[in-house]
């Protein structure tokens, strides 16, 4: 098969992926996304949602600019349409595999011209079987953003560093303020290795002239950035600055990230081999030698030294370089194809093997994702099928979570007229409260809300108690009645709740890191516990448990009057 024939069935997978398989099928693997971003969006569109503290005026670090272009796009299908609200959170996720589609499209062409077809097509092959950027890729966070808009940087960077072309060095930039700035300040850091480039080899005049560009298109960028988030939050707002004091100046011991959790420096090795398979990311390596791109390389390098030395680890740290990860693979691969010595026969049998292996190995880990941690999707989501309410009810149903409140996905979930709430368990950490509903939205972003901290102390106004509640949702195993509110199994007994609904998800605690992590086909399962038993049970054992939609046992649901 032509290069350009494998070109075109590439680009027509990730199409496939980015626009139709991840929407509907990625899970999402950060509360962070839920609470800051979804809950804030259904809250432009819906009029309400919950709110976190970064949202309170009082710390003001998450920027309603960074919506405003999702609210944009789906504002017309809630005016125009009698669309069911949960199709918000399908289209948005569309549009971020649609954007993603486009740069990374756009990037292996670049990678075409500036180095070859067969790096192209394999940079293409190694971002469709990418586990990372299966679900990166839709995920409504500014890393994610960034992660998009900084293959666009790459883009231009290889450009530049092909021609030396300042307006390219400019475009390079560009794509990066937008990341940082609208998304995510520390992808900065990922443009200073280009930067010490273009100074080192341009005369200083040029240098000072494509600064000053470079300057004022930032300035026109955060200008625009903090006009928006100030009129929202009714005084000055710089998003970028705040989260840069919270996270960095003014962090320490009782205040700032690390207050989340701490993770040892190999946290993000082990997250790599999750998302990535392991030839490519040996492949990775083999390609930081190729010393032409020496800039995106020390940037890469530079960001994976700089989050290893962070006490607090999360894997969205990690996604703005995915794109050069899988760059560095591609070259390192090629780089092996050419001087390899083998004959040719041999080099197209271990070329299959080896892509053969790498597309096994991200099936397995993006299909146990979707097998293992999606139910949550589906099962808010079926309050749709079972709601046989109207838009113009004036009363409430609470929706509620307990111990699984980091697990709900969003309020488009919600048919009209339901709302989450939380009952007590557990979390004794900082839940998010809620938007309020009968002032004007402006209004409501403007009012500092009640019970808020930016120590994660817990607040008692944030839950409520069991009997408001009609319906819950929560795993079917035993829970601990002294800090529970909800006991599945003791309310399934005593007939006071029943399932609606049920789906499936992985018992974390029962069951193994290869289980949890890789899906093997229950055909082999079956075979090799069947042939080592003892193996079978120490290295993959897997188990599922029940993850429920509950409804109260009453002739009529209990209601809360707004």
């Amino acid at each position: 098969m032509t290069c350009k024939k494998v070109s075109f069935l590439l680009v027509t997978i990730l199409f496939a992926s980015r626009i139709f398989l991840q929407p509907k099928y990625s899970l999402i693997s950060d509360c962070d996304e839920t609470f800051n971003y979804w809950e804030p969006l259904n809250f432009l569109v819906r009029g309400f949602g919950k709110q976190t503290w970064e949202y309170s005026p009082e710390y003001s670090i998450r920027s309603w600019a960074f919506l405003l272009p999702f609210y944009a796009i789906i504002y017309p299908f809630n005016m125009f349409t009698e669309m069911e609200s949960l199709w918000n959170f399908y289209i948005t996720r569309i549009t971020l595999g649609l954007l993603s589609f486009i740069f990374e499209v756009q990037l292996h062409n670049e990678i075409k011209k500036s180095m070859s077809h067969r790096v192209a097509n394999i940079w293409l092959l190694f971002q469709i079987f990418n586990p990372g950027y299966f679900h990166a890729s839709v995920e409504l966070l500014p890393s994610s953003v960034a992660m998009i808009l900084y293959v666009g940087s790459i883009k231009y960077a290889l450009r530049y560093l092909s021609t030396n072309k300042s307006s390219s060095f400019t475009m390079s930039l560009t794509f990066n303020f937008i990341a940082g700035i609208l998304g995510w300040p520390f992808v900065l850091v990922l443009s200073l290795p280009l930067c010490a480039h273009y100074v080192f080899y341009n005369p200083m005049i040029v240098s000072i002239r494509t600064a000053f560009d470079c300057m004022l298109m930032l300035l026109s960028i955060s200008a625009v950035v903090i006009g928006i988030d100030s009129m929202f939050y009714g005084k000055f707002a710089s998003v970028s600055w705040n989260i840069l004091f919270y996270n960095v100046l003014n962090a320490d011991e009782n205040s700032g990230p690390n207050i989340f959790g701490v993770e040892p420096w190999y946290y993000y090795l082990l997250n790599l081999l999750l998302n990535f398979p392991l030839p490519v990311l040996i492949f990775s390596v083999v390609g930081l030698t190729h010393t032409r791109l020496a800039p995106l390389w020390i940037s890469y390098i530079m960001w994976m030294t700089i989050f290893i030395m962070q006490p607090h680890k999360e894997e969205r740290f990690l996604y703005p370089i995915y794109g050069l990860i899988s760059l560095s693979a591609a070259i390192g691969f090629s780089k092996i194809l050419t001087f390899s010595k083998l004959f040719k026969i041999l080099k197209k049998i271990l070329k299959s093997i080896i892509i053969l292996g790498i597309i096994i190995q991200a099936s397995s880990r993006i299909i146990a994702l979707i097998v293992n941690y999606t139910a949550p999707l589906d099962t808010f989501a079926e309050l749709y099928n079972i709601s046989p309410r109207g838009t113009d009810s004036i009363e409430l149903i609470n929706v509620c979570a307990g111990r699984e409140w980091y697990h709900f996905p969003s309020s488009f979930h919600l048919p009209n007229g339901y709302r989450l709430q939380f009952i007590k368990s557990g979390f004794d950490g900082l839940l998010p409260g809620n938007f309020p509903e009968s002032i004007p939205l402006l209004e409501t972003i403007r009012t500092i809300p009640e019970g808020m901290n930016n120590l994660n102390k817990f607040d008692s106004g944030k839950i409520v108690e069991l009997d408001e509640c009609t319906y819950i949702v929560d795993m079917v195993d035993d829970a601990n009645e002294e800090v529970d509110a909800f006991n599945p199994i003791e309310e399934i007994q005593n007939q006071k709740w029943n399932r609606v609904f049920c789906n499936q998800i992985i018992d974390v605690d029962h069951s193994k890191i290869l289980g949890r992590a890789f899906y093997i086909p229950p055909v082999i399962a079956d075979f090799i516990n069947k042939h080592f038993p003892s193996l079978w049970n120490r290295m993959y054992g897997v188990q599922f448990t029940d993850y429920c939609l509950f409804e109260r046992v009453e002739n009529t649901p209990r209601k809360t009057d707004i």
